[in-house]
């Protein structure tokens, strides 16, 4: 076992295409697009000093639409990518809450760039909101169905940022 201590938008390693945020390293050759959406997460990191911050807020949205219903339909690849965790003999030492993460850590990278870049510079949370949500569609190529103050990413994105402390232009607390 190595312990080693890396950013918190480091969440493999590169060299050995393995999940390093689990109890147990987690080979992706299976599932390359955990890679790519790392790639993505580093380019970010090295633009924005709060990433960590969206990225915790991202992981929130996300784990909030998985238990209140999605507001946009990412079930299919979802449980494609866990059906390809199964196949690997490593699976059943990996705990579900960390097979939750990894299927939708491509959607949370992509909410952490939309937390970080808005759609929009527009103050207003409405306007914002809206903007965010059609940029989510168009991203995911699907439609984005809960609109309004219950949805999950209304909520922590726009009406929990008061309570965190001043907020930037891009509407992440600092």
């Amino acid at each position: 076992m190595v312990i080693t201590l890396s950013p918190a938008h480091v969440h493999l390693c590169p060299r050995h295409q393995l999940w390093t945020r689990s109890t147990r390293d987690i080979p992706l050759v299976a599932l390359p697009e955990i890679t790519d959406a790392q790639r993505r997460l580093d380019q970010l990191a090295r633009r924005h000093r709060q990433t960590r911050r969206a990225l915790d807020m991202a992981r929130k949205i996300i784990e909030d639409w998985s238990a209140s219903g999605m507001p946009i339909d990412l079930g299919k690849e979802w449980t494609d990518r866990l059906d390809r965790l199964e196949a690997l003999a490593v699976s059943k030492k990996i705990s579900a809450e960390d097979r939750s993460h990894l299927a939708a850590f491509p959607e949370i990278v992509m909410l952490t760039h939309l937390i970080l870049a808005p759609p929009t510079i527009a103050l207003d949370p409405k306007e914002l909101y809206l903007a965010t949500t059609a940029e989510l569609s168009r991203r995911s190529a699907r439609i984005y169905t809960t609109l309004g103050t219950q949805d999950p990413l209304y909520r922590r994105f726009f009406l929990y940022r008061d309570r965190d402390g001043p907020v930037s232009k891009s509407g992440v607390s600092s």
